[in-house]
């Protein structure tokens, strides 16, 4: 997005305004300690509606009543403020002249009208960066483990793709500011999508739908197996019952093969209903059914026969290995033997007769020593066979308990024959069993649910095939990962690393936000990258092909073109107060002693060449995308020398503080 901070100011209680004013391209904030300048990355942070006050203490906390700050977004300008605590102001500015002069930001202009609470003063801020999307969670399933939604994509996400504070810029253990939080890091990397315009809320409700649809098949495919089982049961309790009619009756229920009736039942039930009972008196049907469930039991009872042989086999194996497996325990092995040659006592002679059998000895004692060994998996290998076996025996059960219980029912008709019941009476019972049957099976219309899968797993091909048509966005991140790493590919190797680390070949993943370095098959982090100054251009790599990219996305890139860089020549000239009145990189290094390693000449040459491609990307950025980013650089180096005859003053425009402050203190105050 084009943007850049015009401004960034306190109004004192004196209802004086202190201001520092930026353009687009590299602005620099150069001073002496204690002037302020890192204060310039926490007044922005505040103004954007961050929860913490990190302004630190000192003269601007003391004077200041109001920070704001104005920052030029498209074609408008939002002015923000805040006090020390309570609520935030927002306001829409379209006059240009007015907001260029940064003394009309008194503390009249700020009325209570445009002050809100800071969740209120949040979503106001979000509408005017474009993030207008309320529900940015792509399963639901999740919320109901949560039981409260999961945060929409804020601007505050926005801070770690903007700062890079003095304890972060050459940092080796963390890269994005507000990354230190789980919650803030996750929520940055899952809606970076969002920030790229890669998702809309069309494509989260989408997601949600796909989701939605894909546990629904996963419900109905877990249901389907369960389903299987019992539609076979019914179709047994179905066949039992046409059984027990033919058996009393002599007749068969013509009402069509079982599966069909299973699964198209309604027609079967009308038909059945039609048919008259009739009887045969003299019929042997049951004689044929009670023979043929005889002989069915018979078969099952020899199976079980053999299963049970089989599982007393593998009981008796069993038993056997483990007295083995103990008995050989207890058996001392010789580890060692002491052969001495034998002599003949009468005429000398020696014998190797003993040697030959100590080798077989050997050979003896090796396949013991093997077997032995092998008692401990043969053991495993009968406790798996008599699972299977045990398991395959209670399969059976049922199966002869059926066939029992089929033959019962037959006897059963004899018995109620005998008591007085008519065998028209038994063949209606019967008839009526297997309307009940069918009767249930409507009830619990089994084969809907394969329809039901067929159904959503069409919803679940159109909503895949809408998102990728529409969205894409897992490649899109592909492409676009491809292109940062591109674009640090060029970056890097401009920076001095270290020469063992050239080429940089830095790598950087959109899906985990891990930056390192490919080093033959081999990924080197950045905290096994060994200076501060790789660690720096480390930093420096990744944020400004992050910018590069997002200014060649244009008015899509909801994240704006603005990152400021604090104390980026700390690593050549680290933690010497400087109060001196000029800029002298020499007596900073005098200030290290032994510690510095490193001639001055060369460090300096490294902060020339760091502002210089500096420069050099805000112009290349700006020739090939149309947007020139704008870098805020907050440091104590000055008057440098930078390629291409740029003057360094140009970058800093009067916000020298050697001999001030962000704070121009009254005379009074002295």
């Amino acid at each position: 997005m084009k943007a850049f901070v015009r401004h960034i100011g306190v109004v004192d209680h004196d209802n004086k305004v202190h201001a520092v004013t930026f353009s687009p391209g590299v602005n620099v904030v150069t001073g002496k300690s204690s002037t302020g300048k890192s204060a310039l990355i926490d007044i922005f942070d505040f103004c954007f509606g961050s929860s913490d006050f990190t302004v630190p203490e000192g003269v601007i906390t003391k004077y200041a009543d109001i920070y704001f700050i104005v920052i030029r977004v498209q074609e408008s300008n939002l002015i923000l403020a805040r006090r020390h605590k309570g609520k935030a102001f927002i306001k829409v500015e379209e006059d240009d002249d007015f907001v260029s002069k940064p003394h009309h930001f008194i503390r009249s202009y700020f009325e209570d009208d445009y002050f809100l609470p800071l969740n209120e003063f949040k979503k106001a801020l979000n509408r005017e960066f474009g993030l207008r999307i309320t529900d940015a969670e792509e399963d639901l399933t999740a919320r109901g483990y949560r039981r409260s939604k999961s945060p929409s994509p804020s601007i505050r996400s926005y801070m770690s793709f903007m700062l890079q504070h003095q304890n972060l810029v050459a940092n080796k253990h963390a890269i994005f500011y507000r990354f230190d939080e789980k919650e803030k890091r996750e929520q940055a990397i899952e809606h970076f999508k969002v920030f790229l315009s890669f998702a809309d809320q069309t494509y989260f409700i989408k997601s949600q739908e796909l989701n939605l649809l894909k546990a629904e098949q996963r419900k109905i495919e877990w249901q389907i197996p369960r389903l299987a089982v019992t539609k076979k049961q019914i179709s047994e309790k179905l066949q039992d019952a046409l059984d027990d009619y033919l058996a009393i009756s002599g007749n068969e229920l013509l009402i069509g093969n079982i599966p069909d009736v299973v699964a198209n039942t309604r027609p079967a039930l009308d038909n059945l209903r039609q048919i008259k009972v009739e009887v045969v008196a003299i019929s042997d049907e049951h004689v044929k059914l009670k023979q043929k469930a005889e002989r069915e039991r018979g078969q099952l009872t020899a199976k079980v026969r053999k299963k049970q042989q089989k599982l007393a086999a593998i009981k008796s194996s069993i038993q056997f290995t483990k007295i083995y497996a103990e008995e050989a325990e207890a058996v001392s092995v010789p580890t060692e033997a002491e052969l001495q040659v034998s002599e003949c006592p009468f005429c000398q002679a020696q014998h190797s007769s003993i040697e030959k059998e100590a080798n077989k000895l050997n050979d003896a004692i090796l396949w013991l020593n093997e077997e032995l060994g092998r008692s401990r998996y043969l053991l495993e290998s009968f406790e798996e066979q008599e699972l299977k076996t045990k398991l395959e025996l209670d399969d059976l059960l049922p199966e002869i308990k059926a066939a029992n219980q089929k033959i019962r029912s037959i006897d059963n008709q004899i018995v109620e024959l005998e008591k007085y019941r008519t065998q028209y009476e038994l063949a209606l019972k019967a008839k009526l069993r297997v309307e009940t049957i069918l009767e249930q099976l409507l009830e619990k219309p089994y084969q809907e649910f394969e329809e039901q899968l067929a159904k959503v797993k069409r919803k679940i091909s159109e909503l895949t095939h809408f998102l990728k048509r529409n969205y894409n966005v897992e490649k899109k991140l592909d492409i676009a990962e491809k292109d940062i790493c591109s674009i640090m590919a060029d970056i890097g190797n401009r920076f001095n690393f270290e020469d063992s680390y050239l080429p940089i070949n830095l790598n950087f993943s959109l899906r985990t936000f891990d930056l390192w370095r490919q080093s033959n098959n081999r990924k080197v982090f950045l905290r096994s990258m060994g200076s501060g100054a790789n660690w720096l251009y480390c930093h420096l790599t990744l944020f400004l092909a992050l910018h590069r990219y997002f200014c060649s996305l244009g008015d899509r890139c909801l994240v704006p073109s603005i990152l400021f860089i604090d104390q980026p020549s700390q690593v050549y000239f680290p933690s010497v107060l400087d109060n001196a009145i000029e800029f002298s990189p020499k007596e900073l290094a005098e200030k290290e002693g032994d510690a510095r390693k490193r001639p001055v000449d060369e460090d300096i040459q490294a902060v020339n060449n760091l502002y210089s491609q500096l420069v050099r990307f805000c112009r290349e950025t700006l020739e090939e995308t149309g947007i020139e980013p704008q870098l805020i650089v907050t440091d104590h180096a000055d008057n440098l020398t930078i390629d291409d005859d740029v003057p360094f003053e140009s970058l800093v425009q009067g916000r020298r503080w050697r001999t001030r402050g962000f704070i121009e203190l009254p005379e009074t105050a002295e």
